[in-house]
């Protein structure tokens, strides 16, 4: 019984030999390339280099991406203001027929000597002020008139006068309509006479 014992352990040592040369032998046949180069390490290596390749792509993808993006959120930003600004000047373009109105009627009233003439001259000097006043809290001002040599860029010459002296000349005499304008463009040209 003792031999029977020594027989079965040698035997099982003999399979586990048999299987663990067999497990190599298919390791080292997977290892190995058809033309015999051991490529067992080589296989994963490329692999690797393949996926950093590949992850490098698409970061550098994804960075073009997003400076794409940030420039245009800038240039939407900045077309968005620029919208906002020329309405903004638009809408104060059409209130300055209402100032016109405003400026005429203290003209004519100013003219009328009654007390009832007064008291409209005060209330639309009290307007015309506010409305003044609000077009400059928005940076809107004048332009220049009489007396500051003519500007095509803001007068417009809608009448010439004869000049009295030399030093007159290319002055503007009058303003027919009063122009405005902001720090960088112009919402309405003066009109002007001009001494020529």
């Amino acid at each position: 019984m003792g031999k029977d014992l020594v027989k079965d352990n040698q035997f099982e040592d003999n399979t586990q030999n048999d299987s663990s040369v067999n497990d190599e032998d298919d390791v080292d046949r997977i290892s190995r390339s058809e033309d015999g180069e051991d490529t067992s390490l080589t296989k994963p290596e490329e692999e690797l280099a393949k996926v950093i390749e590949e992850r490098d792509k698409y970061l550098a993808m994804a960075q073009r991406i997003q400076a794409d993006f940030d420039n245009y959120k800038k240039r939407n930003k900045t077309s968005i203001a620029a919208a906002y600004n020329d309405a903004e000047l638009e809408t104060v373009g059409k209130f300055l027929p209402v100032l016109d109105n405003l400026h005429r009627a203290l003209d004519i009233s100013g003219e009328k000597g009654s007390s009832h003439a007064e008291a409209i001259c005060k209330g639309v000097e009290m307007v015309t002020k506010q409305f003044t006043d609000i077009l400059e809290k928005m940076g809107i001002t004048e332009i220049g008139g009489e007396g500051e040599p003519f500007d095509p860029m803001y007068h417009d010459a809608v009448m010439s006068v004869e000049a009295e002296s030399e030093e007159e000349k290319n002055t503007v005499t009058e303003v027919v309509l009063m122009g405005y304008k902001t720090e960088d463009k112009v919402i309405r040209y003066s009109m002007v006479k001009v001494a020529n």
